[in-house]
């Protein structure tokens, strides 16, 4: 909690608590270690080995000791995004929770598809594990239920400001504007479900699905949430997006959890604290290991003197990046480990930061679906039973139609820019 309160004092103003911010962090992540599974540790220890390497090697060539500070305080404002926004489980998740009978056929599909997109792109995981075990009450988790839930889920990665991935994009695109992000990406996310859910249709047991029981007056909170931080936006620009974002997150779940629960609110609040943001010990080191990667790669590139000569960087560049993305992603490489190595080679040589953002977005979004290890599919094995090694199969088609529509998204992005 103090990494978020440092980080967040630091981004406003008060630059010399970012160390401190990131010794607290560090501190933490040194204490939640022994909490990561096997694959999140080997994870986690590859990213440090490499970025601890390139580090060492760039102090021993006598390089820039800023990169050594740069991994002290790595990724600290994405961090307090991830941890702040977590605080809307406490009042958007109530929201979610219905004791009504599970509709059924397309409708229901429908309603549920775009639910948990909505509910995902503010408060993330915990809308698909709170939707996933009401429709699992009952009975098991069916495989196109499954596929409804984290089909829906992973393509707000696209628009929303409050995912990670937009703060990963934000932060190896320098320059990035979130309006034009948030522009491009929220009519591809909705073609993307257009295209899910007709593809999903088609499966013979769509008809006798059971949805979730969505109400629409539900969705309130998280349009409210989207549409506050694009007015904030608008009106106070120079104000770092990840700030923004992890200051209104805080905000409206201290004023709606006081409003709704008074005395009680404290209470659940220092639970939070305690009980809830040390379980997410498995983001908490891989987005500070990724940015020890980042610096080190940084390190090792300046003391070899490498330079990436590129004569531009344009649509098909573009669409050939995220291609190599979505392929590293489906052998199990996190999306925020290619994108924070791509942003360090490619973004200095790219003139529009934006196309380099929305090509982070789009592999973020497509990646989850095809990786057999993303923390999406793992869940769905470990709390459902369903192999996370199916959902690549079962995407695969989807992704493939997604990464022509991105292509057709990139060039129309080009002509008009």
């Amino acid at each position: 909690m103090a990494v978020v309160i440092l980080a967040l004092l630091s981004s406003l103003g008060l630059s010399f608590l970012a160390p401190l911010a990131g010794v607290l962090a560090w501190i933490a992540a040194l204490m939640l270690f022994h909490r990561l599974s096997g694959i999140q540790a080997l994870q986690v220890a590859v990213l440090l080995g490499v970025g601890g390497a390139g580090l060492i090697w760039g102090a021993l060539a006598g390089g820039d000791w800023q990169w050594w500070v740069r991994a002290l305080e790595a990724n600290q404002a994405l961090l307090a995004l991830l941890l702040a926004v977590s605080f809307l489980r406490l009042v958007a998740s109530a929201d979610l929770v219905v004791d009504e009978k599970l509709p059924k056929g397309p409708k229901a599909l429908w309603r549920t598809l775009l639910g948990v997109h909505l509910f995902g792109a503010v408060i993330n995981f915990s809308s698909l594990v709170i939707m996933a075990d009401r429709m699992a009450r009952n009975k098991p988790l069916q495989p196109l239920q499954a596929l409804v839930l984290t089909r829906g889920f992973m393509l707000a990665a696209h628009w929303s400001p409050f995912f990670a991935a937009m703060g990963v994009a934000l932060i190896n695109a320098p320059g990035a504007s979130l309006w034009v992000l948030i522009l491009v990406g929220l009519p591809v996310a909705l073609i993307a479900l257009f295209i899910g859910g007709v593809r999903l249709l088609s499966q013979p047991e769509a008809k006798e699905l059971e949805g979730y029981p969505m109400h629409l007056d539900a969705l309130l909170l998280p349009v409210l949430l989207a549409v506050s931080v694009m007015v904030m936006h608008f009106i106070w620009e120079e104000l770092p997006v990840l700030t923004l974002v992890s200051g209104l997150s805080l905000i409206f779940s201290l004023v709606l959890l006081w409003k709704r629960h008074g005395k009680a609110a404290r209470k659940r609040l220092k639970q939070h604290i305690e009980h809830t943001l040390p379980t997410m010990s498995g983001e908490t080191l891989l987005f500070l290991s990724a940015g020890v990667l980042a610096a080190g790669l940084g390190a090792m590139v300046q003391a070899a003197e490498f330079q990436l000569s590129l004569n531009g960087f344009g649509p098909w560049h573009a669409w050939g990046l995220l291609v190599v993305m979505v392929f590293v992603s489906a052998i199990g490489v996190h999306p925020v480990i290619s994108i924070a190595t791509a942003g360090g080679l490619v973004a200095p040589w790219v003139s529009d930061p934006n196309m380099l953002a929305m090509v982070f977005l789009m592999g973020w979004a497509l990646g989850v679906g095809v990786s057999p290890l993303s923390g999406t599919h793992l869940t769905m094995q470990g709390r459902y039973g369903i192999s996370a090694f199916k959902f690549p199969h079962w995407n695969l088609g989807f992704v493939l139609v997604m990464l022509l529509v991105d292509l057709l998204v990139l060039q129309l992005y080009g002509f008009v820019a």
